[in-house]
């Protein structure tokens, strides 16, 4: 009986709906909270696993070599920047995901951030809250200018969402414009370069994969490159922001407000300065959360493993 693990957090939540897929299978299934970092995993990968579906667990060189059993790793999701995945298939390991399995969820969910924060929607809601009767000053989507930094499926889904609301949309990709339509991308808005996105954008919403070239990408540098009282978003990944820079900037209100869903260190721990300021508007990795998104994650996640190992 071949023995894999279910370390994907999500999958977790919903087990008892899905354990018997994998009736055939030794299933093991370590609570986890957020993801398991190298050493819970060598743990757990040395003991003869064959296959894991996985969250963000950190698989990197180390973890694959102590692994010697491994044959696949199905990540639940999209993102595999926790993965080395050029060194496991290296070592005749697949690695496989489900592309585009929430574009529609975090693209609703960005411009639910976009509105909350310019229709002061959180504001006035905690305003009440605490017993105040105030009305806070808002702005509507057509009068500001809202730059996308990342034309991916979920970066062009929220231009694409955007231009029903208003026609002053920008975005900048490192791919070209053939790459992207290879890719099947439709434009909506106006392509233009990074440093004249963030002159010119009063809201940036930002949708870049997770790698080499975007790690640490929004830094001190670059904030400084945007107009003053700017509003960031940042639902991609954690540490495509750098957060001490982040929050310096709204600290001297360089930064007038931000929405982040994604953080360098999650859970974000409880003594964050991002938890203590009323300009921030905080969620807990949640933006890909969808019924049905989850649902056909677990099943396409548990097929492709069922059809690989």
């Amino acid at each position: 009986m071949k023995k894999i693990a279910v370390t994907a957090p999500y999958l977790q939540i919903e087990w008892d709906q899905y354990k018997d897929q994998l009736a055939g299978f030794d299933v093991i299934v370590p609570k986890v909270a957020e993801r398991f970092e190298e050493d819970e995993m060598i743990k757990i990968l040395s003991e003869g696993v064959e296959g894991i579906i996985c969250g963000d667990d950190r698989i990197t060189k180390r973890v694959i070599d102590s692994a010697p059993g491994l044959k696949l790793i199905v990540k639940w999701g999209t993102g595999i920047d926790s993965i080395d995945k050029a060194y496991a298939e290296s070592k005749g390991i697949k690695v496989l995901n489900t592309p585009n399995a929430f574009t529609i969820p975090v693209s609703e969910s960005t411009i639910g951030l976009m509105l909350a924060i310019l229709r002061r929607i959180e504001e006035n809601n905690r305003l009440m809250h605490n017993g105040q009767w105030f009305k806070p000053k808002g702005y509507t989507l057509n009068e500001l200018t809202i730059g996308i930094i990342g034309y991916g499926n979920i970066g062009s889904e929220v231009a694409r969402k955007l231009s029903v609301f208003c026609d002053n949309v920008l975005w900048h990709d490192i791919k070209s414009d053939e790459e992207l339509r290879k890719l099947n991308r439709k434009f909506y808005g106006k392509r233009v370069d990074l440093k004249t996105l963030l002159v010119l954008s009063d809201v940036i919403t930002v949708h870049c994969d997770l790698n080499i070239t975007s790690h640490h990408l929004v830094d001190s540098s670059l904030i400084n490159g945007m107009k003053d009282g700017v509003i960031i978003l940042n639902t991609a990944r954690g540490p495509i922001v750098k957060e001490d820079d982040l929050t310096n900037a709204l600290v001297n209100k360089k930064v007038s407000y931000v929405g982040l869903d994604v953080y360098e260190k999650e859970p974000l721990p409880s003594g964050s300065m991002l938890r203590k300021m009323d300009n921030c508007v905080l969620l807990s990795h949640n933006t890909n959360s969808s019924h049905i998104a989850w649902k056909n994650v677990h099943l396409n996640s548990i097929l492709m493993l069922k059809s690989n190992i």
